[in-house]
């Protein structure tokens, strides 16, 4: 393994049906390095990402964990990799407060089970949930509208909820798609301070 290398992608590819979407990608992520993946719209940004999460297929290529070769992950098993991510679109539910959005990525430490995390919890899991939610609504600047709907927030609000959400699983690597999109420029400036202070 080449020294401090926490991801490997080798040789991805992916195509939709005649469309080759990825074409041989090749890179590597160090422990405490930011990576981007940069390219104009429709380049494979997010397929990257969506291969990563085991929301598309490859049809070629390998992935390392830690010096480890794995199959390409499961949705699922993204907690139990470390891996969290945000979505292009924020992704969140409408419907639920800001502090129920961010709960949601909290599951993975419920020691009772995802399902029981997810409809109900035993005292010491929603006490240790509840403090982890806070703690990373807090982190983003948020902490003071866990209680709203998340569709009663400004766009840049329901951003940083979407990364609260991802740092609450308390990942290793830290997948954010289109992070600073729609985003002003002091937006911009907070998100560039949070990513390199992580």
């Amino acid at each position: 393994m080449t020294e401090g290398v926490v991801l490997s992608v080798n040789d991805l590819s992916v195509n939709f049906g005649g469309l080759k979407a990825l074409n041989g990608v090749n890179f590597e992520l160090r422990k405490g390095e930011v990576l981007g993946l940069i390219g104009p719209n429709g380049a494979g940004k997010t397929t990257v990402f969506n291969a990563l999460c085991g929301l598309v297929t490859p049809d070629s290529g390998s992935l390392s964990l830690n010096g480890k070769e794995i199959k390409w992950p499961k949705p699922y098993k993204l907690a139990k990799l470390k891996i969290a991510r945000t979505l292009q679109g924020v992704g969140l539910f409408p419907d639920l407060t800001v502090y129920d959005n961010v709960m949601i990525g909290a599951s993975k430490f419920a020691e009772s089970g995802l399902m029981r995390a997810a409809f109900g919890t035993n005292h010491k899991d929603e006490k240790r949930l509840k403090e982890r939610a806070q703690a990373a609504l807090e982190r983003v600047y948020v902490g003071a509208v866990a209680d709203r709907r998340a569709d009663t927030l400004a766009y840049p609000d329901t951003k940083r909820v979407s990364i609260a959400r991802a740092l609450v699983a308390e990942p290793e690597i830290l997948l954010l798609d289109e992070p600073a999109g729609g985003l002003g420029p002091q937006d911009i400036e907070w998100l560039n301070s949070l990513i390199n202070n992580l």
